[in-house]
This record gives structure tokens, sequence and C-alpha cells, in this order.
């Protein structure tokens, strides 16, 4: 793919660390950005005093840059090792106003608490969801979350002061873009991966002469402060506004969960020179530690966190995915925490250059996402799923579809084109699994001596597919080299659970089994630059990779599922 051409730093590779200091630096600067205005926007409507907004903002600051670092390894069943920015959600506007507005921050506190526990159980059982966050899924989620969120970003390109020239704001976008394109489409990789921090010193340079860069508020900040501490508790009374408000709470953190997932798949595939197979444990990781800084952000007092709607994006955009990034970048935050100076320099940004910024990297992360749909392959009924749930979640976040009807909290929610489109393009998956009634299911021991069994098990459903006697051979000799493949040694005593389906001209068997060990796709695109065939093992793969149309191995906390696809003869 394209994009690996021009990454200049896998994760495991560092640049010196004056160069991680202004990767890190650029990576974070719009988010603290966008964490500033979202803290503003939920403390004015919630009815909060400026106190509040100061700690809220610190607590967040701190949460996040933590979450930052933490992000760049993996201990147990925490982090995703690698560079991946959390953030305080803008997704959460609504519903934090409304939790803040119906009982304080104590009722938001609880329920940011609430949600992130569903959020533990959510990814503790993602292998149970495996047949909805499919690549269809994911992709559509991600186009959707340019899609959805581009009309807003839009809608702050003219957030100028009244005084500023009229021309002023488009004036900035323009340069902020043209500097993006042209280091884009002109510039070697090497000068790419500036692209974003030479844009905005840029805009900002067109900005002073036009004065719309405010040097007062940054003089007048202070260079190092911490605001009074303002914890009010949990609401533990669990009344009516709470169940009320759960709900909602719930939709949006799986919006974004999901949202995320799709983003965190995305990144393993960006990060990379050669492409790798997704390891779902990263994806678990990553969210596993964003619901930790959840309850952490609960405890003090602050907002809800996700992962950055656009990190595979920063990565295609930059071409840099070191870790060492990502510690700068969350050890910036850290340190802007503590500083009121620097907080002030950051938002006196001009909104236009952020903007461009946003719209330019919402922009490739919409073309990642229809990589992602049609990687899996588009046929005509993943086409219509896509298709149907994209203009609806669209609709519904333009207010044109339904808008005299859908009042109250109903018509909040389904306001929201993430929530809608997601919901849709979930329902419809579950459609389609639903309608794909062919299939079958066998249990036995995770060994060799399970091969007759599972020989036999798919010598019967072939026969029932109606394939002829060469497409059933081939069938059962991936299904016994798949074994020969994923059985390690001796006896181990795990389970083996063999299903089986058919998918037009295909059947698909997916073989689930809790066991260690090196991921299958990764070792089936090894061996294809290999030369020579050395062992057992070796020979199994090969043959795998020659009765298989395509091998998919997902490798999760507690399962291992390897997906084989055989196409009739």
């Amino acid at each position: 793919m394209s994009q690996h051409n021009t990454l200049i730093y896998q994760p495991d590779e560092q640049p010196t660390h004056a160069a991680s200091f202004f990767h890190g630096f650029q990576r974070v600067m719009g988010i603290m950005a966008a964490m500033a205005a979202t803290a503003s926007i939920i403390a004015a409507a919630g009815g909060q005093s400026e106190s509040y907004l100061s700690w809220v903002l610190f607590a967040a600051l701190i949460v996040c840059g933590l979450g930052c670092v933490l992000q760049t390894f993996r201990f147990w069943r925490f982090g995703s090792g690698y560079s991946l920015n959390v953030v305080t959600g803008s997704a959460f506007i609504a519903i934090s106003i409304s939790a803040l507005t119906a009982g304080g921050p104590a009722m938001l506190s609880t329920l940011i608490v609430s949600s992130a526990l569903f959020q533990f159980c959510f990814i503790a059982r993602l292998s149970l969801l495996r047949r909805l966050i499919t690549p269809v899924v994911a992709g559509t989620v991600l186009m959707l979350l340019a899609a959805t969120i581009i009309s807003v970003v839009f809608s702050r390109l003219s957030d100028i002061p009244e005084a500023a020239p009229a021309f002023s704001a488009p004036v900035l976008a323009v340069m902020t873009l043209s500097v993006l394109l042209g280091l884009r489409l002109f510039a070697p990789a090497k000068w790419q991966q500036w692209g974003p921090i030479a844009a905005i010193v840029s805009g900002c340079g067109v900005a002073v002469p036009l004065g719309l860069y405010d040097f007062a508020k940054v003089a007048e900040a202070a260079w190092v402060g911490i605001p009074v501490f303002e914890w009010a508790g949990f609401d533990l009374s669990f009344n009516a506004s709470f169940w009320a408000l759960l709900p909602g709470f719930v939709i949006v953190f799986l919006a974004t969960t999901i949202n995320s997932i799709s983003d965190t798949v995305m990144i393993q595939q960006v990060a990379w020179r050669q492409p790798r197979a997704t390891d779902f444990r990263v994806v678990q990781g990553a969210h596993n530690l964003v619901s930790l800084a959840n309850l952490v952000s609960a405890m003090l007092g602050t907002l809800p966190n996700q992962l950055a709607a656009a990190n595979s994006a920063r990565v295609i955009l930059t071409g840099v995915a070191a870790r060492r990034a990502g510690i700068y970048g969350g050890l910036v935050l850290i340190a802007v925490a503590f500083s009121p100076k620097a907080i002030a320099l950051v938002l006196a940004t001009p909104r236009p250059v952020l903007v461009a910024l946003m719209v330019f990297m919402l922009s490739l992360l919409f073309v990642e996402g229809m990589r992602t749909v049609f990687r899996d392959g588009l046929d005509g009924r993943k086409a219509a799923v896509v298709g149907v749930s994209l203009w609806i979640g669209i609709g519904f976040q333009s207010q044109v579809i339904l808008p005299d009807l859908l009042t109250g909290t109903v018509g909040t929610l389904l306001s929201n084109g993430m929530t809608t489109g997601a919901t849709c393009v979930i329902l419809l998956t579950l459609l389609m699994e639903w309608a794909s009634r062919n299939r079958g299911r066998l249990n036995v021991a995770m060994n060799v001596d399970s091969l007759p069994s599972i020989d036999a098990f798919l010598r019967q459903f072939g026969d029932r597919a109606g394939w002829n006697a060469p497409s059933v051979e081939r069938l059962r000799s991936a299904g016994e080299e798949t074994l020969s493949s994923m059985v390690q040694g001796e006896d181990s005593g795990n389970r083996l659970i063999v299903n089986a389906r058919r998918d037009g001209g295909a059947i698909e068997l997916e073989f689930v089994a809790t066991q260690e060990g090196a991921n299958l796709e990764d070792r089936l695109a090894y061996l294809s630059d290999q030369p020579e065939i050395e062992g057992e093992e070796e020979i199994s793969f090969r043959l795998l990779r020659h009765y298989a149309s395509s091998v998919r191995h997902r490798k999760y906390h507690d399962v291992d599922i390897v997906t084989v696809q055989v196409v009739a003869d």
C-alpha cells in the first residue's frame, strides 16, 4: 500500500530526542486546543464556575498525558505498544452537559465510572463480537467519523474576532492547507513528517500581521500554576436522572469505542513498512488503558476520555509511528498542565489554522476507511450495508431525516450521526449473519488426534454444500493443514471449536482455540519470500497457503481465532 512508502519511523525505531520532542509536540498541539475548547463548552453550558473549568482542564491534561505515555508500553492487559493519543472526547459534550445540569460534577463522575466498567466488559469479550467488528464495520465507522465531524469542523472556520477582516479566515485556511498539500504532493518523505507543525507555524505567521494572534493573553498568563482542587465526590443516590442518562453514556462510549477499535486496527497496518496481521490483543490493551484512564478521570472529577479519532491518519500524514514520539507527546501534555502560559500559547492559535489541519487529516481518514472496506472484498450485500449506513448517519447528523418528529432525548441521541450510522451498520451486519443459515459446528480436543473428527465434519459439510469431489478434498486438506499449523507439541488440554459456514461460492472455516504462538498470517507472508522449506511446520504453512484462498489469524487475550476461506474448484 502507498502509505507504507512514506513511513519514516516504525514503532520500534528511535528518532533523536530532539526530533522525538518535535514530533510529540506536533502530535498533541492540535488536541490541546481541542481539549481546552471541549472543556470550556461543557463547563459553560453545564453552569459550572471558572475554577471548575481550570481544574477540569488541568486534570484532563494530566490524565491524557499519562495515557499517551503508557500507551507506548504493554503491561499485562493494558497498553498497546503504539503511539496513541488519549484525549478528552468531543463526542461526550452533549451527555456531559446533561449530567452536569441534572446532578453536577458528582453525577458526571458516577456516570463515567459506570460507563468505564461497561467498556471494560465490552473489551474483555471482544472475541465474541468478532462477527460485528469486521473490516466492513470498521471501515464504515471510520468514514462516518470523518463525514459526520467535517460539518462541525467547517462551522468553526469563521471563528475569528469581529474586528478582523472578512477575508482573514479563508486566507489562513488556504495558507495552512497549501503548506500541507505542497509537502504531501511534492516534498520527499523526510520533509513530510514536519507537515503539521510547518502548517501551523505558517498559518500563525500570516495571522500576526492580520491581528489574529492574541499576544496579550499569552503575556498575562502565569508561567507555572496549579488550580484549586474542587472534587465533588460521587453521587450514589442512583436516582431517576442517573438511570435516564446512563443509556446515553453507554451508547456514546460504545460508539467511540467501535470507532477507536477501527483506528487501532488501522494503525497496525500503517505503522510498519511490511504489512502485519492485526493483533487484537493490541486493540484490547489500548482500550483497557482508556477505561482505566476514565476511572482515574472520574476520581479526579474531570471529563471522559477516548482514543484520539485520527491516530492512524497522523501516522500517514507525518510518517512517524515511533513510540518515543508518543512518550514525548504525553510529557508535553503533562508539562502544559502546570503552565497556564503554555495553555494560552496553544489557545492563541487562530481557529481557521486548526480547521484546515483537521480537514486535511479527516480527508486522509475517510480514504483509509474506504481502504479498510475494500480490503476484505466488497460484494453487493456489503456495498448495500456500507452505503445505507453511511448516508443514514450523514442524514441524521445533518438533521434532515424527520427533524420535526425526533425530539427530546431520542432526538438528541439520533442527531449524532456516528451513533445512528454505527448502529445501522451493526444491525445490518447482524442481519446478514442471521441470514447465513448454512453453517456447522464441531467441538474437539486441541490435538492431532482430533484430525479424523475434523476431516469427517468437513467432508459432510462440503457434501451438504453440493461441492464436487476435488473441492471437498481441498476443503479437507485446508482443515488438516490448519490444525497442523496451530497445534504445538503435545496435547495441551485446550479445546478447539471448528465453525463452518457457506459464503457464496466459498466455505469459511473458523478455528477457535486457546493457545499461544506466532501469528499464522505473518508466518505465511514471511514464507512467501523464502526459497527453501525447512521442517514439517514450514511444509504445513505452505500447503495451507496453497489450499486456502485467504487466511486470517486474530489473537485476543482469551482465544486465538484462525479463519480460513476455501473456494470451490
